[in-house]
């Protein structure tokens, strides 16, 4: 009876341990389920929230730090004066072709011209006239006279130059296409570097067009100034702000040209015959024509043979003329870089 109570507690213990083991193979995923959702997944969150937060720190640290301006400043003022240094070089390249040009018809036209035989026989036999028909009117002065048959010579030389040689008219508009393209080459050198200034300093585009709006310059517009920004100028609008300006350069280069001359006398026969002769043309090239009058009045020597005179004459010329293209491009007022030193001069004094 014991043994028949023995196995009946043996035989349900074995059930029961069955039924807790089905009951734990059961419920198993569920608690599976749960250990994932509220455990496992949160931890997998709360991992991607720091290293979130690190990367959104680290990104902090590399943009926002205030940039040093001081640095940025110099880098613009490099960057103008490199954009000034390659359109200067353009232009001196195009007034050097216009130069090669002028001595090829200085020694294919007006030397020949000049020292042609019937030409000289001309000035020759002209010259007792006009003497004696200046000093009859001027009673008989023979200075006053000897002044007025120069001043002939001269203008006469001075009229022919500018005909064969400068031919006043193509040179004006010449000057004024190398002036135009040379700001817009000008423009363009500074927009680019500018540009590469930027991208240096990593600086936002917002806080760049403030800095560079805070830099300006200012032009005339017919009489009326009006300021020109750095922003504007590099934002391709820049050469259509400042076109007044350009024309108002292009239109008066070569009209204040400096050159070497003998003395103070032959400057101011040739200054006073120069005006008249080109009052004559109805040109406003004066100065080259004006210094190149002197020249033949200082070499006016019948002792002199032809094979003696022209070279000496050409290199006269050739070496006026080279004077002539760094006024040309040079002269602060009327030169083509005339334009540029009024934009960037104003420029360079605004940066902080």
């Amino acid at each position: 009876m014991n043994q028949d109570r023995e196995k009946i507690t043996y035989s349900q213990k074995t059930e029961r341990l069955k039924a807790i083991a089905h009951f734990i193979k059961t419920v198993t995923p569920m608690i599976w389920t749960i250990v994932i959702l509220v455990v496992i997944i949160p931890l997998l969150g709360n991992f991607i929230i720091s290293k979130s937060l690190t990367n959104t720190a680290t990104t902090a640290v590399i943009v926002s730090p205030p940039h040093d301006f001081s640095k940025v400043n110099q880098d613009i003022k490099n960057a103008i004066q490199t954009a000034h240094t390659t359109a200067e070089n353009f232009a001196s390249k195009e007034l050097d072709k216009w130069e090669t040009e002028l001595i090829a018809r200085v020694d294919n036209s007006f030397l020949d011209w000049y020292f042609d035989y019937f030409n000289q026989k001309k000035m020759e036999f002209t010259v007792p006239f006009n003497f004696l028909k200046s000093a009859v009117l001027n009673k008989f002065d023979m200075n006053a006279a000897s002044q007025a048959v120069s001043e002939k010579l001269t203008e006469d030389f001075q009229r022919e130059f500018a005909n064969r040689v400068l031919v006043p008219r193509n040179s004006q508009m010449r000057f004024q296409l190398i002036t135009q393209d040379t700001v817009n080459l000008y423009i363009a050198e500074i927009s680019k570097n500018v540009k590469v200034v930027q991208s240096n300093y990593n600086i936002p585009q917002a806080k760049w067009d403030k800095y560079l709006n805070d830099i300006a310059t200012t032009i005339s517009n017919n009489g009326n100034p009006s300021n020109l920004s750095l922003k504007v100028l590099v934002g391709g609008s820049g050469y259509l702000v400042a076109k007044p300006l350009i024309l108002g350069i292009a239109s008066k280069i070569g009209s204040k040209v400096t050159a070497k001359v003998a003395t103070k006398a032959a400057a101011k026969m040739a200054t006073k015959t120069g005006g008249t002769v080109a009052s004559q043309l109805g040109v406003g090239l004066i100065d080259p024509i004006v210094g190149i009058g002197i020249i033949m009045w200082d070499l006016w020597d019948y002792n002199h043979t032809v094979k003696v005179e022209r070279p000496i004459l050409r290199e006269h010329i050739v070496s006026y003329l080279k004077d002539v293209k760094i006024s040309l491009l040079k002269n602060p007022e009327t030169g083509i870089m005339a334009a540029i030193y009024q934009l960037e001069s104003g420029i360079l004094k605004s940066l902080p």
